[in-house]
């Protein structure tokens, strides 16, 4: 038996600090996308967005994306 790698997945971290995504939403690994930043290339295609807050970088759904900085 072989085990492989099957990629990553990147969640959603919420419109806020305070509150995790109400749609528990994350972009799944595609066929070719093994690595966080192909993964998160394909969400950006989805209509995500990486934002800072507090000093480090969030990832946010469609969903979540709208109102926030």
């Amino acid at each position: 038996m072989t085990a492989h790698v099957l990629g990553v997945e990147v969640s959603c971290d919420g419109p806020d600090i305070s509150r995790d995504c109400p749609d528990s939403a994350a972009i799944r690994a595609c066929f070719g996308s093994m690595t966080a930043a192909e993964v998160r290339a394909d969400g950006r295609a989805g209509g995500w967005v990486r934002r800072r807050r507090d000093g480090r970088l969030v990832d946010l759904c469609p969903a979540c994306r709208v109102g926030t900085r």
